[in-house]
């Protein structure tokens, strides 16, 4: 019985990750956008920094290329579903290298425990404001 409520929950899992969570999967209401930060580093060195971290945390991750983003969703604790947007940023000075935008999209309001493992894997500060964070 639990390998089949543990199927059933993979399914669902793969279905709201294929979309990352789209409006036609959770609905608008439900899906919002969480906090971003943006942190130093191509999308590829960050997105493996946060593959690492959070696999290390023991969430299966879904990683793939929509459009120019790059997105890694999974399920936290069990009951919140999220998807991490990130984004190259086109620096106007060239001089302080590449910079990701990383946004959080995520059912249920959210979870201020999941934002904060994010920001500590992205080595950002903890006590950053929770809507908008630049790390230098």
């Amino acid at each position: 019985m639990r390998h089949c409520l543990e199927m059933a929950f993979a399914g669902v899992l793969m279905l709201a990750a294929a979309g990352c969570m789209g409006d036609s999967f959770l609905g608008r209401q439900i899906v919002v956008y969480g906090p971003m930060v943006v942190v130093p580093g191509s999308v590829g060195e960050v997105s493996a920094k946060l593959r690492d971290g959070l696999s290390e945390a023991g969430l299966l991750l879904n990683a793939k290329w929509v459009g120019s983003d790059y997105r890694i969703s999974s399920t936290w604790k069990s009951h919140t579903v999220f998807c991490l947007h990130m984004k190259q940023m086109k620096d106007k000075d060239a001089s302080h290298g590449m910079k990701t935008q990383v946004r959080i999209q995520w059912d249920r309001g959210g979870d201020e425990e999941l934002w904060q493992l994010v920001l500590k894997i992205l080595n950002a500060p903890a006590d950053a404001p929770s809507q908008e964070t630049v790390v230098h």
